[in-house]
């Protein structure tokens, strides 16, 4: 592929597009946990509410990490199935916090970044998600690999 690829939107009483935001694609106040809460408490939320990414923050809504289901069965399950012993410990690494399992280094946005930024950090950093965050880094939403698909469904049909 060659270029730049950029999403469009004509904001109202202007006569040129601009580019597509992601305050118009991310999910907005997502569900969080603390970093000392468990790794079994974000499997359930994950599992009930079908998603796979679930952001960390402080008490005062700062980001601190990300958890994904991914970093779990990588660090709980070690990535492969199990023998009854590694099963033990593997129930007993849900009991870990959170903070001993999510990513700390986080790939974040503002809201008024364009929708191609978030692509980008996709494709450069090979992730699935971007926290979408204040200049104080408190959390305002997220953008994810799903939401991408959505868009990219509403422009091709």
């Amino acid at each position: 592929m060659k270029g730049q690829y950029w999403f469009y939107e004509r904001k109202e009483g202007e006569s040129e597009p601009v580019p597509l935001t992601l305050r118009s694609l991310m999910t907005p106040d997502p569900i969080t946990l603390f970093p000392d809460q468990l790794v079994r408490d974000a499997m359930a939320l994950m599992a009930k509410n079908r998603f796979h990414h679930l952001p960390v923050v402080t008490p005062d809504n700062i980001l601190a990490g990300i958890v994904s289901a991914k970093d779990i069965l990588e660090k709980v399950t070690h990535g492969h199935g199990l023998n009854p012993e590694e099963q033990y410990h593997a129930t007993l690494d849900t009991l870990l916090p959170l903070s001993a399992v999510m990513s700390s280094k986080v790939h974040t946005l503002q809201a008024d970044a364009p929708v191609a930024a978030a692509v980008e950090l996709f494709l450069i950093h090979d992730i699935h998600c971007v926290p979408i965050v204040e200049k104080n880094g408190a959390l305002v939403g997220i953008v994810t690999e799903t939401d991408m698909m959505h868009l990219l469904k509403h422009m091709v049909s």
